[in-house]
């Protein structure tokens, strides 16, 4: 079923994944900036973004700086009706599906993964650290779940943690 939604090529797709309340724009920024800069911007023929595509926070964020940018949007929105409660954690698994068809196929790929505190009162696992061993913190649970599947699935991740 990826396969089938996924059918065109993109030299280069960039996978973005991060809470409603993202909202440091400098960051996003910089963060696709240094992509543009590792991937050297002359070998950018085609560039694809990945997006979730909620209406606020980081996807709203990075869809407006994209399509600014005149480039193409592939986006998943989760479907709640379908899914319920497992809609969000369904449609991270999908997104990274995408980026793996589109790497297969011979994209240079990146998950960039904005991360914001977990902000769930009472979350029972707010002590635990998710970025062991070198980033201590607790994030927003649908941007770790992302960025878990698209690692999982060998894609290359780039952290972005909002500056407290």
């Amino acid at each position: 079923m990826i396969a089938e939604m996924v059918p065109e090529s993109f030299s280069h797709v960039v996978l973005v994944t991060g809470s409603r309340s993202w909202d440091d724009e400098e960051s996003m920024r910089q963060a696709l900036n240094d992509a543009w800069r590792v991937w050297g911007s002359s070998n950018i023929t085609r560039p694809v973004l990945i997006s979730g595509h909620c209406p606020e926070g980081a996807d709203a964020m990075v869809e407006r700086l994209w399509l600014a940018a005149g480039f193409e949007i592939r986006a998943f929105p989760a479907d709640w009706s379908a899914y319920g409660k497992r809609a969000g954690f369904q449609r991270n698994q999908e997104m990274a599906d995408a980026a793996q068809v589109y790497r297969d196929a011979g994209a240079e790929v990146l998950c960039t993964a904005f991360l914001d505190p977990c902000r769930k009162p009472g979350c029972p696992k707010r002590g635990q650290e998710q970025l062991m061993p070198h980033t201590p913190g607790h994030f927003s649970h649908g941007t770790i779940h992302c960025r878990a599947r698209a690692r999982a699935a060998g894609i290359e991740t780039a952290d972005v943690i909002h500056p407290f």
